[in-house]
């Protein structure tokens, strides 16, 4: 590919889709990395997927304001494919705060080195673990298709057409919802049980304040619960990434027709 106009212009675009996507996926948005990698990998990306996705990128803009408006749908896409592979990660999360919430952990705080921001035990403990399942399990694969596919001629991705995508995202929202309970429910349930051995004790010795008393007994179960618990949160990580992979896969490429 010679560097003329058109191909500086489509790898500016598929550089600013890449550093979007980056910026919101898990993982490599981790405020730890530095931001010469960063953007490095993400230049990497742009050199080797601009000769693939040149045919599909259409002609350069001729003014300013379209040039603009091309760089904004492309970080727009770069941050709806991160967002939501990351939306399955923060499931996990969701599912950990809930629990510390459940067996009283919520008070307790710890710095996410990936966020770089306080949050509960639980909810950090689920956070990294999930993201080490989503590395593991190659998900940072679909992130690639994903990006690839996000080319194809006739993409809704192309104009960000959310008409076509709202239906999508809201049911995977509602999806990833579901799975946050799925993975707290073992532990939940542990905690219940736990809770009315305590009233029932309660109310039989009324002057023992078993509620207090009970507190590391609940501690105990409750984390216990959660180890025993962790192929679940494998099960719907892996899960809600393939939910939200197939559904970026389908927006990308039902209106280009199958792959060949």
């Amino acid at each position: 590919m010679s560097l003329d106009a058109a191909s500086m212009f489509v790898l500016f675009a598929v550089f600013v889709r890449c550093s979007a996507m980056f910026l919101s996926s898990p993982f490599f948005s981790a405020t730890t990395i530095p931001v010469q990698i960063r953007v490095f990998t993400a230049l990497s990306f742009a050199g080797a997927l601009a000769i693939i996705v040149k045919p599909n990128m259409g002609p350069m803009p001729t003014s300013l304001i379209g040039l603009g408006s091309v760089m904004i749908v492309n970080a727009l896409v770069g941050l709806l494919i991160g967002s939501l592979m990351h939306l399955m990660v923060f499931t996990a999360q969701m599912a950990g705060s809930i629990l510390d919430l459940e067996i009283g952990l919520s008070a307790s705080q710890v710095l996410n080195p990936i966020q770089g921001i306080s949050v509960t035990v639980l909810s950090q403990f689920k956070y990294m673990l999930a993201t080490i399942v989503f590395l593991i399990s190659n998900a940072h694969h679909f992130l690639i298709i994903a990006l690839v596919d996000s080319f194809a001629k006739g993409s809704p991705l192309n104009t960000v057409n959310l008409s076509v995508l709202e239906p999508g995202i809201v049911s995977l929202l509602g999806h990833s919802m579901v799975i946050a309970i799925q993975i707290a429910a073992p532990t939940m349930a542990v905690s219940i049980v736990v809770d009315a051995s305590l009233g029932l004790i309660n109310r039989a010795v009324p002057q023992m304040q078993a509620l207090q008393v009970g507190m590391p007994a609940k501690l105990a179960a409750g984390i216990f619960a959660v180890s025993l618990s962790i192929p679940v949160l494998v099960y719907g990580v892996t899960r809600g990434t393939a939910q939200a992979f197939n559904y970026l896969e389908h927006v990308s490429v039902a209106s280009a027709g199958p792959r060949k």
